[in-house]
């Protein structure tokens, strides 16, 4: 996957020969991206203002793939599949890439995969055939995309006075996609949505092939409203004139919303039913899966149905089947044993709405039963969210597995791919004492730690419950998809 030599002015980033070197380079782009990030003052007064999401995302996006060198009609050259969603939008984008690396008709597809947010690295936004993009390879499209956005030639046309000369974190990252993907040649490209849909960076493709709405809760309530059908409102806005859409099972507010925005666009539109247990062996744990596996094979036989309309029944069967069993997705149901206590087990989620919260926890119910020993609950909110809800949730269907203490701690690591500048670290402190307040009173459990960071938090758990301490630990850690990937850094050391 590792290209030819890059031909913008970092070249010599791009193409170092040492490890050492290929780092520096990395962490170097890591460096501008974090850049890209909003301050907490600057978010502040953008709540002030009610403009919480910008209405003019695609055209703004569509003016930066003009100053890089493209047309918004390049887009369509990726046959894009895109997945908004809630709740399972990432692990139906993971059935869907893994599904589609099976197509081999009338040669095997070269498959992207844009999502967010990562785990460890920046590098896993962006896959080609299931793997993140190389450092190398982040660095020379990340290089390639600053320099043609910074260079006075051509000007960017901007779309308001307010349109930023360099976009933000996320739709920087969606750019380079786009940019690498187009580089790479890749045969579909699935992308999934940031947040809500209408006003998203990724809502700038014109004619998807075809486009799922994954499960929905009430999530980014202050940018897409607090109801269901507010919140099915901007998630159906990636829904396009006559390009198929599929869902699944939703609440009657919601799936009423989906309905007439599909209908406004003449879009024709499918409910895919949650598949019945045992039809396919899931790759990705979890009984909750077979919703988002149900939605990922509905979307891919229409896309095989669309772009590879010779190929064999049977095939397209056997396909689906591998796919699906071979679907990988880090961070979520996830298990895995201490690599430095034989004592130690670590179980992450990165649930953090209630319906994710709520499957979080029948799971780590379901593991109980099959272990003994004691669970030590470690847990993160990040501060848009109700975390009093989130822990009432898993309380309600986990609260009986045996926790002998919970640890909080702000999404705060050693690493720089996951440096938050959006929040104050004090208000990030402030909020995980909040949390294990609240914990207390729930649970009924006053053995609570709050620590400074992730590793901080990893190094307590692991000097207290697994050095010269024989007693069998579980530890569930979730409440953050950030806390579930500084979790697999520091303690397991990969995704």
């Amino acid at each position: 996957m590792e290209t030819s030599a890059c031909c913008c002015k970092h070249s010599q980033e791009c193409n170092p020969s040492s490890e050492e070197a290929i780092n520096t380079a990395y962490y170097a782009a890591i460096d501008k991206l974090n850049k890209r990030q909003s301050s907490p003052e600057a978010i502040q007064k953008i709540k002030d203002s009610g403009n919480l999401l910008n209405t003019n995302s695609t055209p703004e996006f569509n003016a930066y793939l003009e100053k890089i060198g493209y047309t918004p009609e390049d887009l369509d050259r990726l046959h894009i599949i895109h997945v908004a969603g809630t709740k399972g939008k990432g692990s139906t984008c993971a059935f869907v890439s893994s599904i589609m690396q099976q197509v081999d008709s009338p040669r095997r597809l070269k498959v992207g995969l844009f999502t967010s947010p990562h785990l460890i690295e920046a590098c896993e936004r962006i896959r080609i055939d299931g793997k993140p993009i190389s450092k190398q390879l982040f660095t020379k499209y990340f290089n390639e995309v600053y320099d043609r956005l910074t260079s006075p030639t051509p000007p960017l046309k901007k779309v308001t006075p307010d349109t930023r000369d360099i976009p933000v974190y996320f739709r920087f990252l969606n750019l380079m996609a786009v940019h690498a993907f187009l580089s790479e040649g890749v045969d579909v490209a699935v992308m999934e949505v940031g947040v809500g849909g209408q006003y998203d960076s990724t809502n700038a493709v014109r004619k998807p092939i075809v486009c799922g709405i994954a499960s929905l809760g009430l999530d980014h309530l202050a940018l897409l409203g607090s109801t269901i059908d507010s919140i099915a409102w901007h998630k159906a806005g990636i829904i396009k004139d006559s390009v198929p859409a599929f869902t699944v099972p939703q609440e009657d507010a919601a799936m009423h919303v989906i309905r007439s925005r599909a209908a406004e666009r003449n879009a024709p539109l499918s409910v895919a039913e949650p598949l019945p247990a045992g039809k396919y062996q899931l790759g990705i744990p979890g009984d909750h899966q077979r919703i988002n596996a149900a939605l990922a094979e509905a979307l891919c036989r229409e896309w095989i149905r669309i772009r590879a309309s010779d190929a064999d029944a049977a095939k397209v069967d056997s396909w689906v089947a591998e796919g699906i069993r071979q679907a990988s997705w880090p961070g979520r149901s996830q298990t895995f044993e201490s690599p430095r206590h034989a004592n130690l087990t670590w179980h992450v989620d990165g649930a953090h709405t209630v319906e994710s919260m709520t499957a979080c926890a029948k799971w780590f119910a379901a593991e109980r039963a099959s272990f003994s020993g004691q669970c030590v609950l470690l847990f993160n909110f990040t501060h848009e969210r109700n975390f009093k809800d989130l822990l009432q949730t898993l309380n309600k269907y986990a609260g009986d597995c045996g926790f002998v203490e919970a640890v909080f701690c702000p999404n705060i690591t050693n690493r720089a791919d996951s440096v938050n500048f959006t929040v104050h670290r004090d208000e990030k402190l402030g909020q995980q004492r909040e949390c294990a307040k609240a914990w207390a009173e729930i649970h009924g459990n006053e053995t609570t730690k709050v620590l400074p960071s992730i590793n901080a938090a990893v190094e307590y758990i692991e000097n207290k419950y697994g050095k010269g301490n024989g007693a069998e630990t579980h530890v569930l850690a979730t409440g953050s998809l950030h806390l579930v990937g500084g979790v697999l850094d520091v303690a397991k050391g990969s995704i």
